[in-house]
């Protein structure tokens, strides 16, 4: 290899080094954006992105403690570990469909992907997550639930789901510029799937014949694998873990083809 190559290929390096920065600036600034816009004018502010989990929790602990007794120990900070979870993936669907069709201006800027939205949703609906992991850590200190070497696996956890949670975004967001009743039906879907879901009953609850429907469902075994770690202090199964890797993987793969081979119709009908 001569020097004229070498300088070529240094060259290519500074270039994709410094695209890759650029990319990285532009989500930063509009993952802040976006969570700032999102309270912009009204009187607490983000402090509604506290608020909005917490009235939930209230709900779920009135209800399955004194309406309907589960009878589940320490039950408050149970159903809080799967509740933070859940609130960041269905947001991050049930906003999905909009993502393309509500930011036309974005979307026909030169140069700019429509796919980082989806990116920026998902990150932007974290951040709430990250929020309140101080205040989960109190709730598991005031109930004695200790902390153990099982917490390393959170930050697995939460890569697994931001990658299943892009990937359904990415098909909800496409799909929805064609077929407008796609966002109606996500956030259908998001209701029936939160029933199916162990947040607020364990899972070991599911009757024998429907534990395939649990086992097939990758947002169900994340909640409980958080649950595992969080809660009960122990290692998730390694089994589930690995599927739910894979059909993540895949359905992110799936919807960068949907998206990819659909692009230029969406720049031209948005």
């Amino acid at each position: 290899m001569d020097s004229f190559e070498r300088i070529v290929i240094s060259l290519d390096k500074k270039k994709a080094v410094n695209i890759s920065a650029r990319y990285i600036d532009l989500i930063t600034h509009l993952v802040k954006r976006n969570f700032i816009l999102r309270y912009k004018g009204s009187s607490i502010g983000v402090l509604w992105s506290l608020m909005l989990p917490l009235c939930q929790l209230l709900v779920l602990v009135f209800v399955f403690r004194k309406v309907v007794p589960l009878n589940i120990e320490d039950y408050p900070v149970f159903v809080f570990t799967a509740l933070l979870p859940w609130i960041w993936f269905s947001t991050c669907l049930g906003s999905a469909g909009s993502l393309f069709t509500g930011n036309r201006d974005l979307i026909r800027k030169p140069n700019f992907s429509p796919s980082t939205l989806v990116i920026v949703d998902t990150l932007s609906n974290l951040l709430p997550y990250l929020l309140f992991m101080p205040i989960l850590f109190v709730m598991l200190f005031i109930y004695s639930r200790p902390v153990t070497p099982a917490l390393l696996y959170l930050p697995m956890l939460i890569v697994l789901q931001g990658i299943l949670t892009a990937g359904l975004g990415l098909i909800i967001a496409t799909l929805n510029v064609f077929y407008r009743d796609v966002q109606h039906i996500a956030s259908v879907s998001l209701m029936l799937l939160f029933y199916i879901t162990p947040v607020f009953y364990r899972s070991q609850a599911i009757a024998e014949s429907y534990r395939i429907v649990f086992k097939l469902n990758p947002i169900a075994v994340l909640i409980d694998s958080y649950r595992a770690i969080l809660f009960y202090g122990r290692v998730p199964e390694w089994s589930s873990l690995l599927l739910v890797g894979i059909s993540s993987s895949m359905l992110c793969v799936i919807g960068y083809f949907i998206y990819k081979h659909h692009l230029n119709e969406i720049i031209d009908i948005v």
